[in-house]
């Protein structure tokens, strides 16, 4: 995928799509113990721009903003939407979800299932 000044990308054969329809949060996930630390970078959005649908494989972290720009827009780069997948493996409590805002960062914690052992009699 090549991306050019414009702010499009093009995949050979198919049509341009706008740089929102390819844009990704960076993402780290990190694991402890029973909890799944998931960190999104989301600078511009704010806590209400941002919806977090819980599905039994994963989370889908969606947002959208509105962008007020001042005057003629010759230029544009930022996004004012995005949604991402991600797989989490295994079963987790979908109770267990919590997520915060902080500073354009959106920290999301889940905590996986109980694995119980089964006696075998």
């Amino acid at each position: 995928m090549q991306i050019g000044i414009e702010g499009v990308a093009r995949k050979a054969g198919q049509r341009i799509k706008t740089i929102s329809e390819v844009f990704y949060p960076p993402i780290d996930i990190s694991e402890e113990g029973e909890e799944i630390h998931i960190y999104l970078d989301l600078p511009g959005f704010k806590k209400e721009d941002v919806k977090i649908l819980s599905t039994k494989s994963g989370l889908k972290v969606s947002g959208k903003r509105e962008k007020n720009p001042t005057g003629k827009l010759v230029y544009e780069e930022r996004v004012d939407e995005f949604s991402k997948f991600i797989r989490i493996n295994g079963e987790f409590e979908p109770d267990s979800i919590k997520a915060s805002m902080d500073n354009g960062v959106l920290g999301i914690t889940v905590k996986r299932k109980e694995v119980k052992t089964v006696p075998i009699s």
